[in-house]
């Protein structure tokens, strides 16, 4: 009888070590109607942000006057009594930089790639194209024809575009690359209604 060449442990053989995500994993219990949910979600979370669908401001419109509540609210509403009111907001006011309406739009975002610095999949940012880009600042920059979003920064002495999620590299722009930044992010705006926003 000749033994099996297919039995026992093999070097190399196995599910690789961290899969997807290159770490170390750990077994997690997960209802079984929620799995499809918790892959998708995982998927979703290393998907890169992009901008997409720019929109200009239009500044020309009647703004509307919200009231001002000069008081702080860790978590409730204050009293609705006259010392608490500060003043009225123009939000045109307060998310266009004065002289650069022409130059201020609004992208929706797809991606987690900078959920660490406040945006979210789905939330519309607002860019000022006026601004010239800084180091440290998070742009709208134009690579292979997409609008991707990410914060402007240098890796070994190259200019980098930086994701803010752990499970994204930067971005190194070497000699011959083209890097255009289309905008500065000023404003995240956020819906907390379902399908609203």
């Amino acid at each position: 009888m000749t033994p099996s060449q297919h039995g026992g442990s093999r070097p190399g053989a196995g599910r690789k070590p961290g899969g997807a995500f290159g770490e170390p994993t750990q077994p997690v219990r997960v209802p079984v109607s929620q799995l499809e949910t918790v892959v998708a979600y995982l998927d979703a979370y290393r998907q890169p942000a992009m901008a997409e669908q720019p929109r200009q401001v239009i500044a020309e419109s009647s703004p509307i006057q919200l009231i001002s509540i000069a008081q702080r609210i860790p978590a409730g509403w204050p009293s609705p009594a006259a010392d608490y009111l500060d003043d009225t907001i123009d939000l045109n006011a307060e998310l266009i930089t004065p002289g650069h309406a022409d130059a201020t739009f609004v992208l929706r975002v797809s991606g987690w790639s900078m959920m660490l610095a406040g945006i979210m999949d789905g939330d519309r940012i607002v860019v000022d194209r006026a601004i010239e880009p800084q180091k440290g600042d998070i742009v709208v920059a134009v690579l292979n024809n997409d609008l991707t979003v990410k914060r402007l920064g240098e890796v070994d002495g190259f200019p980098a575009l930086i994701p803010e999620n752990p499970h994204f590299q930067p971005i190194v722009m070497k000699e011959g690359d083209e890097l255009v930044i289309w905008g500065v992010v000023t404003h995240c705006l956020r819906s907390f209604r379902r399908g609203k926003g």
